[in-house]
This record gives structure tokens, sequence and C-alpha cells, in this order.
């Protein structure tokens, strides 16, 4: 188990050394008409634009077998289930098309049931997340990071004994320090890819912060093949939140950087609402690009500078940089076309 592994998914590849992969969990149940999921499937395309590398669905029972297939079918990244207690949901779910399940060993059941997961997925030439939450290990007496990562090693063992290596590994918890001793842990003695996450962070700002914390630290040690910012709110957020943190980190180059002044008793301009109003656009546009809003003239210009495109406005008069010079004066009524044309054709 000491030896690094690379992890398939569909036509993703995982492992130690690779760009960490962005994963979001869709948070309602599948919708049944085809109209609906093809609505689904262009807010997939939506996520994927935003920096998205796969999506999780819940697979809580059969009735949602059509459904799932479709979407594994139509969607533009590698599709999860996330199974619990039954192993036949996961034989399902292996049959509808999933390109990865994700369950926990330890509420499948019998091991023979395990085992029957494993030659289907195996068959099906997909892979599994084992998924480890500190609220549902099995009982022991070491500390609870020990118990984590231990319980990781027993499950990964059953694997390979039966010739099962296709593998990731995620150890979760809601305190951000177990989890990165857990996963510390776990990398000292393994080399299957990791997928990291602090589960049940809470709202956007304690989520954020709290998951950047850990994550942050771990991913700087080389720990993390994919990641998950769990957010009570939209899954837009987490992965916006994602791609920041690996940006940030230096681990991924596409994608806008958006600087932004927080607004105060100098500012003519609304730049919070112009961010409001641009901020989804570009976060689609896949670019290598740093953009500026800024809201008066005291460090608007000076920003400008440092951005491959800038804007920035006193009053109804909207001035846009490209390359730190000045090129444009407009309106407030034209500057969003022209700030957002300007960035997609930089």
């Amino acid at each position: 188990m000491g030896v690094d592994r690379q992890v398939h998914i569909k036509d993703r590849l995982l492992g130690r050394g690779l760009a960490p992969l962005v994963q979001t969990m869709y948070d309602q149940a599948l919708p049944e008409g085809k109209d609906e999921l093809d609505q689904l499937v262009r807010r997939i395309g939506s996520l994927n634009a935003m920096g998205c590398d796969l999506i999780r669905f819940s697979y809580p029972d059969n009735s949602q077998k059509e459904a799932f297939a479709y979407l594994c079918s139509k969607s533009p990244i590698p599709v999860v289930a996330d199974i619990h207690f039954d192993y036949q949901l996961a034989l399902q779910a292996i049959d509808a098309g999933a390109h990865k399940i994700r369950i926990n060993p330890g509420n499948i059941g019998a091991r023979w049931k395990v085992d029957e997961v494993l030659a289907a997925a195996k068959d099906h030439n997909i892979a599994i997340r084992i998924g480890l939450n500190s609220g549902s290990l099995p009982k022991g007496s070491d500390p609870p990071a020990i118990l984590m990562s231990n319980t990781a090693l027993t499950y990964l063992n059953w694997f390979e004994q039966a010739g099962f290596t296709n593998t990731v590994v995620s150890l979760k918890a809601s305190d951000e320090d177990l989890t990165i001793e857990a996963n510390r842990r776990f990398a000292a003695q393994s080399g299957y890819p990791v997928h990291l996450g602090v589960t049940e962070a809470g709202s956007v700002v304690s989520s954020i912060v709290r998951s950047t914390w850990a994550l942050g630290q771990l991913l700087s040690e080389g720990i993390g093949s994919t990641l998950r910012i769990s957010i009570t709110g939209p899954i837009e957020t987490e992965v916006q939140a994602a791609v920041e943190l690996l940006r940030t980190l230096g681990l991924r180059r596409r994608g806008i950087r958006i600087v932004s002044c927080p607004r105060c008793g100098r500012a003519s301009f609304d730049s919070q609402g112009f961010l409001a109003s641009v901020e989804q656009e570009l976060l689609g546009i896949d670019k290598d690009l740093t953009v500026a809003i800024m809201g008066c003239q005291v460090n608007g210009p000076g920003e400008a500078k440092s951005a491959d495109i800038a804007i920035t406005g006193i009053g109804n008069a909207i001035f846009l940089y490209q390359g730190g010079a000045l090129v444009r004066k407009v309106g407030l009524d034209e500057a969003r076309d022209v700030f957002l044309e300007a960035v997609r054709n930089a």
C-alpha cells in the first residue's frame, strides 16, 4: 500500500504529483423529466467551465436509476454515485454507468457484499472512493485520527486481496485539526490518492475559512488529489472556493483571478454591484487572467497597472485599462458589456 498509485476516473487521472481535481456534490434529488435533466446537464457544464472536475450524486434508492444513467451518459465531467448501507444500490449505480462510486465498507455489510461491489467495479473499469467520516467509524479505543487512518488501511487491504486498486480514500471530520492529523497519518503510510474535505463545515464564511485552513496545509504538503469545500449554500460557491484555493497555492493556473476593492466612503462607483453583475460570467471564462474592479481613483489606477484587464469609475465615468494602460472611457450603462468583451478578447 505504500507504493504511489494512480487512479483513473473516466478520462481523469489522480495521483501524487498530478494537479488536484475539484469536486462538488449535487444538493437535491434528481429530476425525472428529460427537460429538467437536460437543464441539470447544462448546469454541470457551467460548473465545469468554472473549474469543477467531478460531480457526486446521492443514490438512495433504485427509483433514481434511469435519471442517473441519463446523467452519466450526458455529463461533461465524471459522475460519482454516493452509496450507503445497501450493496445492491452500488451494483445498480455501476450498471447505470457511474464513473466512480463512494462507499463506506463498514456500513455496506458483510465482506462478501463488499467483494461483489469490487468485482462489479473491476468489470466496469470504474473507481471506488472509500469514504470515512469521523462520525461513522467502527468502535475502537484508539484516538480518532489513528482509528480513521487504520480503518482506511484495513479496508484497502480488503480491496487489494480482491485484486482491486483503482481506489481513492477520504478521511473527513467536522473538526479541521482532526482532518489534518488523520490525512497526514494516512498519507505517511499509503500511496493511494486522497480526497480532501472538512465535512459539515457550515455556512459560506465558516466553511471556507475552516476548509482553507485544513486543506491548504495538506495540499501544501503534497497531500490531496481531489477536494471539496463543503458549504451549506450553492454548489457553485463550493467550486469557486476550491478553485480559488488551488490558484492561491499555485496548483492551478487557468481561470480568472479577480481583484476588487471592499468599498469605502471615497467610492463613487459601485464596485460591489458591478462585480456581482459580472462574476458568474468571469468564472466561466477559461483564461489565465487577472482582472481588477476598483471603486475610486485612489487605488484604482495602481491596481490597474498590475492587472491584465481593469475597470474603475468616478461617478458615471468608467475607465477601462488593459495591460496597465488606460484604453477607453465609457458610460456606466455600457461598462459591463465593454468590460466582458475586453476579458473575452484578451
